[in-house]
């Protein structure tokens, strides 16, 4: 029995282009992005990979051979080396596998010399298990804060279906455009907020949040979607890629593995959006210091039938002072039947450090914590090449930020993999009841090996890439629960994804 990720894997936005010299524009919404498309197997065995393509519209799959990849393994395959995949393709894919994969998506702008967009999007592939008739996206944007969205939507089903969307004005609760689109089977739909022909809306300029049902066309019986967004910056070629999340993971309580006042250069914000279509929802903020003691309370606010609320980090209602706070945050609603979902953002503190100038990140909060987190995608670049002018982004450094969910302190190993699935380096960390703590290849003596180059994790002297992590209980503490993000940087720019559950 194959077991199957699915992936809105190719522009999370905007359409793919082959490798070429394209001029560069000054907004994250006009410039041409392709994607490269990082694979981890998480499995026992070795095991053969396969991907199956779809553009927007189309039931019919391109199909593409990405190799054998080993237990433990990290690979990756280049869109723009798909041969049957021309320049100007957006749409989906589904990889299949004999083993359990993971998988994040990494799109970029393929430079020519002399460029200097550094961005590098981040998202998380979905499993079959993620298909929902309910999915929800806490933030979309419309020309408000220099920044749109384009959200897409994947039908699981074998069969076209008829997708609904309900978008919430975050500044007076309304349900301002109901909009219905029928999408193929196993295909997409992208839906650009700075459109009113895709969105039904009364203006370009929207600030608000996204519920989306779906039905099997012409019937009522629910169909199985996932969905996720990239939010775009207007005037700079910045952005952010993240996921969105179906109704059954909304909670009454939503953690959050980092949280930043002018610390790293960088400061935090939250979107929590109430999942129920009837009934408000109030929610507190609550801070934790990275020795698990409580910084502060934010609240509480109150959140009408699917709006969302933002909160700054930097700002909590209760005066306390923020500034240099490095921690972890918790949402919890005032009834334990209210459901809400949240994202967190790191952006750059103002004004901002040239080096943090063009960091922005976004990454879900999670409902619950987890026994075993799968990071595909991790990497060290050498000094060399990390602080070269030259690097528009191609040499990134990985920081993780996990934190223990559970009610006692927590001993994890975190496990430093080589492209062969070789086990290259442990870091144990203590963590204390919902702090968090970090880690990244430089800290766990990973560097330099297996064909590594010196000084590097990931990079290869052969010229090859691929590096992974898995995160685990310690052998002290085996029943320990948590949840983690990877932030993505190098000199000017950054970006997030979620550690991913292989429970």
């Amino acid at each position: 029995m194959k077991k199957r990720i699915l992936l809105l894997a190719l522009a999370l936005l905007l359409a793919v282009s082959t490798m070429q010299t394209v001029n560069v524009e000054a907004s994250a919404r006009t410039i041409s992005w392709i994607v490269s498309v990082t694979y981890q197997n998480v499995g026992n065995a070795p095991t053969d990979v396969q991907v199956a393509f779809y553009q927007e519209g189309s039931a019919t799959a391109i199909t593409y051979n990405a190799g054998t990849l080993n237990a433990g393994a990290a690979a990756s395959f280049y869109m723009g080396n798909v041969s049957d995949i021309s320049a100007g393709f957006r749409g989906n894919a589904v990889m299949a596998s004999s083993q359990p994969l993971v998988a994040t998506v990494v799109q970029f702008h393929q430079n020519a010399s002399g460029e200097t967009v550094k961005m590098r999007m981040l998202s998380n592939g979905f499993s079959s298990n993620d298909g929902s008739e309910q999915y929800l996206i806490a933030t979309v944007l419309g020309n408000t804060f220099s920044r749109t969205t384009i959200f897409s939507v994947q039908n699981l089903e074998s069969e076209e279906i008829t997708a609904t969307l309900k978008f919430y004005n975050a500044t007076n609760g309304n349900l301002d455009s109901t909009k219905s689109v029928d999408i193929p089977a196993l295909s997409s739909k992208y839906v650009e907020l700075d459109k009113t022909s895709m969105t039904g809306l009364p203006s370009t300029t929207f600030n608000g949040s996204v519920i989306i049902t779906a039905v099997k066309k012409g019937t009522t019986n629910p169909a199985r979607v996932i969905a996720g967004a990239s939010e775009l910056y207007t005037n700079r070629d910045v952005g952010a890629n993240f996921e969105g999340v179906p109704l059954s993971r909304a909670s009454n309580k939503v953690y959050l593995a980092t949280a930043l006042c002018k610390r790293y250069g960088l400061d935090t914000y939250y979107a929590v959006q109430n999942a129920s279509l009837t009934e408000s929802a109030t929610i507190t903020v609550t801070y934790y210091n990275p020795d698990g003691t409580t910084k502060t309370t934010d609240g509480p606010y109150t959140i009408a039938p699917g709006q969302k609320k933002s909160i700054t980090t930097c700002a909590p209602n209760s005066g306390v002072g923020m500034s240099s706070f490095t921690g972890s945050a918790v949402i919890t609603t005032s009834n334990s039947n209210s459901k809400i979902v949240a994202l967190g953002k790191a952006q750059a503190s103002l004004p901002a450090a040239p080096a943090y100038a063009d960091v922005f990140t976004i990454f879900n909060g999670e409902p619950a914590g987890y026994s075993k987190i799968a990071f595909p995608f991790v990497r060290w670049a050498d000094d060399a090449r990390f602080n070269s002018a030259t690097n528009y982004g191609g040499y990134q450094r990985t920081y993780l930020a996990i934190q223990n969910l559970s009610s006692t302190t927590a001993k994890v190993n975190v496990q430093y993999f080589d492209k062969n699935g070789g086990l290259v380096a442990t870091q144990t960390l203590t963590i204390a009841p919902n702090a968090k703590v970090n880690s990244d290849a430089n800290a766990a003596g990973a560097l330099g090996k297996n064909g590594m180059t010196p000084g590097a994790f990931g990079y290869y002297t052969d010229g090859s890439f691929g590096g992974g992590v898995i995160v685990v209980p310690h052998p002290d503490t085996p029943n320990a629960k948590i949840i983690a993000i990877a932030r993505v940087q190098h000199p000017g720019a950054g970006e997030d994804y979620n550690g991913i559950s292989i429970d």
